[in-house]
């Protein structure tokens, strides 16, 4: 028997300042790998799962003045160029897959930190970043720092990465439940980023899509704020991804909007 053919992907991104931040410092990508056309940013897409695949990415940034939208601007661009370039090189086996875009996340990592080195306006920058690569019947999921990645799979929300946060370990080492995390000051303190002087831990998963399946990346901005089944009810509730992506934004702005919120949808389909 023939495997089945690799998946098309429709995908939709919306990155927005919100109602109390000034600035910006989130980033978002989304596009084909080696689209030449491809920008950081809002965008719509869609394009076949076949490799090289589809690559979403969403970056949350943190520095003084503007550091922090550098740092999850040129995370995102290096991630991309890095990844095609490599994709370009040849690239045989799912090892080896994984190993480019995980050498791709790296070398974001050590651009942001050479770049901060050279420029004391930009001194102590840093950036979240969660990566998605589908390649095939297959999302490759990449993450350091709390923005997050989940499967939405037969009406169930499923969140794939787990947020490299205090709070976290936290809660992992039995100091607090998860009732107290969430009221606790400081929650949003994260333990890996791209560009940070500590050793880089790339957190990877690996998930099988079947048609109707979405994939949801967000930064802090939704997921801090908006309860995992409200996310849940909208991915439910299916439509446009469009009009999904404006839902998660609003909810995330009715309930304070208190961050920068940045969505990207993937669906997958025959």
């Amino acid at each position: 028997m023939s495997d089945p053919p690799p998946l098309r992907v429709w995908t939709c991104g919306r990155t927005v300042t919100g109602p109390v931040r000034r600035n910006n410092e989130d980033n978002l990508w989304l596009a084909k790998v080696g689209d030449p056309e491809a920008r950081a940013g809002d965008r719509e897409a869609s394009g076949s799962s076949a490799f090289p695949g589809v690559l979403l990415a969403v970056a949350d940034g943190m520095g003084g003045a503007k550091a922090g939208e550098v740092a999850s601007r040129m995370a995102v661009e290096t991630l991309s160029a890095e990844l095609t370039r490599r994709v370009e090189g040849g690239l045989a086996t799912a090892r080896e897959w994984r190993e480019a875009a995980r050498g791709a996340v790296v070398a974001a990592h050590e651009r942001i930190r050479d770049d901060a080195a050279g420029d004391l306006t930009r001194e102590g920058m840093g950036t979240t970043l969660t990566v998605a690569w589908i390649l095939g019947r297959c999302v490759e999921v990449f993450q350091v720092g709390d923005s997050r990645a989940y499967v939405h799979h037969a009406g169930r929300l499923r969140q794939v990465t787990r947020d490299q946060s205090l709070v976290t370990k936290l809660v992992e080492d039995g100091i607090l439940t998860e009732e107290e995390a969430e009221r606790i000051p400081g929650r949003h303190i994260i333990l890996q980023a791209l560009g940070s002087l500590e050793d880089l831990d790339v957190v990877h998963e690996s998930v099988a899509l079947e048609d109707g399946d979405v994939v949801l990346l967000c930064t802090d901005g939704l997921s801090g704020l908006v309860k995992h089944a409200d996310i849940e009810s909208v991915l439910k509730k299916g439509g446009p991804l469009a009009d999904q992506v404006d839902r998660l934004v609003k909810l995330a702005e009715t309930a304070g909007g208190t961050d920068n919120i940045t969505v990207v949808l993937a669906r997958a389909g025959s």
